[in-house]
Formats: C-alpha cells, structure tokens, sequence
C-alpha cells in the first residue's frame, strides 16, 4: 500500500470538502436532527456536512477498490466493513458541526486512514476558517501547511 499516494489523495479530499465549507461559512444552514449521542452536538447535521461526505467520498472511494479498503463515516450508517479489510478510512466530514451552525471557529474536515487494529497511518485535518491544512504519515512526521510540525510546548496532561 502506497501511504504517500493516499495521504495526497486524502488532503485533496480534505481540500476539497474545505471549499464546500468555506462557500457556506457565512449562510444560514438548516439544522436537521440524525441519530446520534446524547449530546445535542453528537445529533446535529446540515446539508453542508452531507455535500462534504460526498465529496470526500469522490476521492477516497476509488482507493476502497484499488487498495481494499473500508470506510467509516460520520453521516453514514456504518456498514461494518471495517471490521472486514485491514486498513478502513474514518472520516468526519465537518468536525465541530455545531460550532459552525453558531458562526463560531471550531470546526473542520477529519480523514484518517487507521488500521484494523486502531493503529492510525494517515491523518488529514483541514481548518477551513483558517485555512490551515494539518497531516501525518505514520513514521515521517507531521505537517503544517506543508511544513515539518514541531510542537514546541510539551506537558505532561496529553501523551
């Protein structure tokens, strides 16, 4: 499995479903209720998250076929082929839905590429009010708008 060609194929996915976020940033969206945790934020959903899922889904579906892979997503019922192929992408495509109905910073697109086993490979996080594009390659480092990240204040609260 080529990790360096799908994390590309995700950021474009990312990118992508940014854009979708961004041409709606400042609009009114409709707010419609799914099945979900007990929190109001786990229930929310708009159309700007399932235009999101589609278009992400454009990008990393034709790799489900190529590479054998199986997906899980927040808008979509999960269809347990996760647990069926080695490697699955876990993706949420508007992370932070209620902070973007409130007009507030907080949200963003979330691709992962993790193994059966929980081990994440590939991580994707695309800030669309920033424009700040986060990703890592298990092994080579994290990235910041394309530029090794380093975090510089560590502590001892996260590991």
């Amino acid at each position: 499995m080529n990790l360096l060609q799908l994390n590309k194929i995700a950021i474009k996915a990312a990118l992508a479903a940014g854009k979708v976020i961004q041409q709606h940033m400042n609009d009114e969206v409709k707010v419609e209720k799914k099945k979900g945790g007990a929190s109001y934020a786990s229930q929310v959903v708009t159309a700007v998250d399932i235009a999101c899922e589609q278009v992400i889904f454009s990008h990393l579906l034709p790799t489900c076929d190529e590479f054998d892979l199986a997906f899980l997503s927040e808008e979509t019922e999960d269809n347990g082929s996760r647990f069926k192929e080695d490697f699955f992408w876990c993706i949420d495509p508007m992370d932070g839905t209620l902070a973007f109905i409130n007009g507030q910073p907080g949200f963003s697109v979330s691709i992962a590429l993790v193994a059966k086993d929980g081990t994440p490979y590939i991580g994707v996080v695309f800030d669309p009010s920033t424009d700040t594009l986060y990703h890592a390659i298990k092994g080579n480092g994290a990235f910041k708008n394309g530029s090794p990240w380093e975090i510089k204040n560590t502590n001892d609260h996260l590991t």
